[in-house]
């Protein structure tokens, strides 16, 4: 069996690397949701360099290109945001560039983010939005954002992203959604608390195994460094460029996370990402649940995994990406008896053999 299933993951990984496999890229998505007759490129040359004030003509039509050839993805939300408004995209396809981009679709909870929900929902453009933002901001939070909550995994906020994005569905003009935004005040935050809570109590399985019935070891509890390098890091090469590798290789390594970013999600300075919330699923075994012989083990997973993003704001799981693809395959190993997240660890060897895997000590520190 053990056999059976280390040629069923070499062929899967040869299926992704030989494109047998159905991948959306980042411009695939982009062709889907263009609804324009002008040609995309032209569109977002065109829409980008606006909002630049006409300057950087260069610089965003070098952007434009790479992504249309894939070569790199958008660095950060705003302006991926920008990329939704330039295509005129309503809430739903912005979700979807999000996703694909930022680990996470529209954060409800996230004040500057909601204006830019209603202004998408409502058609305007980048420049109208950007005024509305900073007016909005500037009378409801004079003192800016929010001060993120810190409650600890056990405690259950009243303010769930849920419970404000369906209150938020009915705000269609501007006063409702400065009315909206002044008796929600409360309730709003940067980051994602469900996120926050799950990751917790999943990285708590790691770095105190002793707690945990997984069969992890039990002999001492692990730094977050050495969890990490433990459960986490599966031979994904440390250095930051991505010149040399494969589009693939840069999808499946963008977000992957460090130490540092570990550390910088428990103390609440970053938002815990999608990728880091999958990765300890698969290393916790889902927090160690117990299987039944009723359950069917890869559909439960799959399941759950995907309930778990539902409810953190993130996009399910998707065969059409690469990282997912070799989620979904190590769930699908035949032998029972092996660790998902070794099964996931053996494909990331393979994807990226010949790759320099030294530390790169100034991203640890």
């Amino acid at each position: 069996m053990g056999k059976k299933q280390r040629r069923g993951q070499k062929e899967a990984v040869e299926d992704l690397l030989t494109g047998r496999v159905k991948l959306v890229s980042f411009s695939d998505l982009l062709r889907e949701v263009w609804q324009g007759e002008e040609p995309l490129a032209v569109r977002l040359n065109v829409q980008l360099t606006e909002y630049e004030g006409g300057k950087n003509r260069e610089k965003t039509a070098r952007k434009v290109r790479n992504w249309m050839h894939d070569r790199n993805l958008p660095q950060n939300r705003e302006e991926v945001f920008k990329i939704c408004f330039a295509l005129n995209l309503d809430e739903e396809r912005a979700e979807r560039i999000l996703g694909m981009t930022a680990e996470s679709g529209i954060h409800y909870r996230n004040p500057g983010e909601m204006i830019y929900a209603f202004c998408l929902r409502r058609g305007y453009g980048y420049v109208q939005a950007l005024r509305i933002r900073e007016q909005l901001l500037g009378e409801i939070f004079p003192n800016g954002f929010p001060v993120e909550e810190t409650a600890g995994a056990d405690r259950q906020p009243l303010n769930l992203t849920g419970y404000v994005r369906q209150r938020f569905q009915r705000v269609m003009t501007e006063d409702e959604l400065k009315r909206f935004l002044e008796s929600s005040r409360e309730r709003f935050g940067l980051y994602h608390n469900t996120a926050y809570r799950k990751f917790r109590r999943m990285l708590d399985c790691l770095i105190r195994p002793e707690i945990s019935e997984s069969g992890l070891p039990e002999d001492q509890i692990y730094s977050i460094r050495k969890a990490v390098e433990q459960y986490l890091r599966m031979g994904i090469p440390y250095e930051r460029r991505l010149g040399g590798y494969t589009r693939i290789q840069r999808e499946i390594k963008q977000h992957w996370p460090s130490a540092k970013s570990i550390y910088e999600m428990c103390a609440r300075k970053t938002d815990v990402d999608r990728k880091t919330l999958i990765l300890l699923y698969l290393a916790t075994e889902g927090e160690n649940e117990l299987q039944t012989e009723e359950m069917k083990t890869v559909e439960e997973h799959h399941r759950r995994m995907d309930l778990m993003l539902s409810e953190c704001g993130m996009p399910q799981l998707n065969v059409q990406n690469p990282f997912d693809y070799l989620v979904l395959q190590a769930v699908c190993g035949e032998d029972e008896d092996d660790f998902i997240g070794m099964k996931m660890e053996r494909m990331i060897w393979k994807i990226f053999a010949g790759k320099e895997t030294e530390i790169c000590q100034t991203e640890e520190k």
